[in-house]
């Protein structure tokens, strides 16, 4: 009887020790799992050029794996939404936001998880929806919501907000549509933008500071190929992304950090097949969402992008597709750059130093023929105004700000020699220095002073009687 109920003992005192390590361990951290978005295999998958924005899905769920016992079961982290995506992890990897519908008709919400607890709280609370979410340095996030336009046009901006905060602000205006944000190491953050004046179900994608400042852009996909993933920045400094060709299909391209406009390269020629999402790991490979042929179904698999092959499959379930991934790791925190954006001031200041050097339209890499001497401020409804340019060719305006425009010039007939421009939105007390955006910043004019700085700044919009430019 004693040997019996020693060892019942011995035997009870080892599971409470086996599971209070396990109990332990999860509270600890989930660090090496990773986060998977998963949807139907049926579901039509919208990508973010679809004219159907925001870019959202039914029924989605996030999950979460242990890439080193693939055989045990997911764990649902969002098992209390009619459909969640959208993951993004915080740079000590403790925390993961994402974009949620608690009900099948609810407006989208942002919501941040604790991923030792996995408790969640709400961080927004929109009549809009709000999707995409991406953490900054300093405990803030990006996102996109609905906004409308004062002309009743239907887009989305980005907005940012301390997690633990309720004030939020709005940091881009031009129309259009902002989604699938990411961070750059240099503090910047790039953003997928489908523009008004682009071309057709077509995004870009544009770089600016975290405060909407310096606003630029940074890739323009070439030929028939459309963009349908983040732009994502690895620890050591490559930039990956994917674009749709036109078979249908996502292949894998690179591009320079330094050179983003002409370093294009496709790096998935060797693999083939079918890509829809990637991130990147600490350990220089790629996690990526991907099939073989139209046929399968999407899988996660790892891939080394230095010789281009798929190491292993992750996961793989033929009732779902994996569309999105990433590992629970910490990663490089980016740079913080400080806010020149100052809410008290209700204008901003715009030079360009030469517009016959520079032309404002993305596709003009020279002005030809005639000689450009004004230049006319384009609002979302009507002309804002048209000056005369210095005769270096220089302009210095000051613009009310977080209000957006559209630059063209124009001869001595008042004929367009260059434009419209691509939208440009200056934000309270920016300095803004037109030198080249859309050129590349190894084209720039000759090292001299402007004859515009040596006046005030002409304020816009002009007066009623000046709107003609007649002074």
């Amino acid at each position: 009887m004693f040997k019996e109920l020693r060892s019942f003992f011995i035997i009870s005192s080892l599971m409470l020790i086996t599971g209070g390590l396990f109990t332990s361990c999860d509270q600890r951290s989930s660090e090496g799992m990773i986060i998977m978005t998963q949807v139907d295999k049926d579901q039509e998958i919208k990508d973010f050029n679809s004219t159907d924005f925001p870019r959202v899905l039914s029924g989605a769920q996030i999950m979460m794996m242990d890439p080193a016992n693939p055989q045990r079961q997911p764990l649902l982290l969002s098992k209390d939404f009619y459909s969640a995506f959208s993951p993004a992890i915080s740079f000590n990897a403790k925390k993961m936001v994402f974009s949620g519908q608690k009900n099948q008709h609810d407006a989208w919400q942002i919501y941040e998880m604790d991923l030792a607890s996995l408790q969640y709280k709400p961080l927004t609370n929109s009549k809009e929806n709000c999707t995409d979410p991406v953490y900054l340095p300093g405990d803030k996030i990006i996102y996109s919501q609905v906004v409308y336009s004062d002309n009743g046009q239907k887009g989305q901006a980005l907005f940012a907000r301390a997690s633990g905060g309720n004030q939020e602000e709005q940091i881009t205006f031009n129309p259009g549509s902002y989604a699938g944000t990411s961070m750059l190491h240099d503090g910047r953050i790039i953003s997928m933008n489908r523009s008004l004046t682009s071309e057709l179900n077509k995004s870009n994608l544009m770089v600016m500071r975290p405060d909407g400042t310096k606003e630029m852009l940074f890739y323009k996909s070439e030929d028939q190929g459309q963009l349908i993933s983040k732009g994502m920045e690895t620890e050591t400094g490559e930039i990956y992304l994917l674009e749709k060709n036109d078979e249908g299909l996502g292949k894998l391209f690179s591009i320079s950090y330094n050179n983003p406009l002409k370093s294009r390269k496709l790096i998935s020629e060797k693999v083939g097949g079918d890509f829809i999402g990637i991130s990147p790991m600490v350990n220089g490979r790629l996690l990526v969402c991907y099939r073989k042929s139209k046929e399968a179904s999407y899988g996660l698999f790892e891939l080394d992008p230095r010789n281009m092959k798929l190491v292993r499959s992750v996961f793989n379930d033929p009732r779902y597709k994996t569309i999105e991934a990433l590992v629970v790791e910490q990663h490089m925190v980016p740079k913080k750059i400080p806010s020149e954006v100052n809410m008290k001031e209700q204008t901003a200041l715009l030079l360009c130093q030469d517009v016959n050097f520079l032309g404002f339209h993305q596709d003009t890499a020279m002005t030809k023929g005639a000689k450009a001497v004004k230049i006319e401020v384009l609002g979302l409804t009507s002309s804002l105004g048209t000056v005369d340019v210095e005769k270096d060719g220089s302009v210095y305006l000051k613009l009310k700000a977080d209000t957006p425009f559209q630059l063209q010039t124009l001869n001595e007939e008042g004929e367009i020699v260059n434009g419209p421009s691509s939208w440009i939105n200056l934000r309270p007390n920016e300095r803004r220095a037109c030198v080249g955006c859309h050129q590349g910043n190894e084209v720039v004019p000759a090292n001299r002073q402007p004859l515009s700085v040596l006046k005030e700044p002409i304020q816009i919009p002009r007066e009623p009687r000046l709107l003609a430019g007649k002074e």
